[in-house]
């Protein structure tokens, strides 16, 4: 038998949403490594979870490195289609910046706290 299609709409159980973003997320990253061994590209890939856990993957280098390239690319080689570098430069500020929150509130939680004598 095969699989049953699953529609393509937001997954109301916050269990299952995570298990599907665990499962699909190792997903596009076998297929980002692939895509970038094969056809010798870089790829860079950041994704978070739905509790805003960070992860990301690059192929060759780091998703800095690839990042940086990609916004020193003039507007014209960039492509119509392409994201403004204003936005660019939001949305990584953005991420960056729930990569540092989620950090230390993990930080905040293995840290035992010092109990006065």
């Amino acid at each position: 038998m095969g699989r049953a299609k699953l529609p393509i709409k937001k997954i109301e159980n916050s269990t299952n949403r995570q298990v599907t973003f665990s499962k699909r997320r190792n997903g596009i990253i076998k297929k980002a490594y692939e895509l970038s061994v094969l056809c010798d590209v870089d790829v860079a890939l950041i994704m978070f979870s739905p509790s805003g856990k960070p992860s990301s993957y690059a192929g060759k280098g780091s998703v800095e490195e690839i990042m940086s390239r990609y916004v020193n690319l003039s507007d014209h080689e960039r492509g119509s289609k392409s994201m403004s570098l204003t936005n660019l430069f939001s949305l990584v500020s953005l991420a960056a910046q729930q990569v540092r929150i989620y950090n230390l509130r993990n930080f905040n939680k293995k840290s035992p706290i010092a109990s006065p004598i």
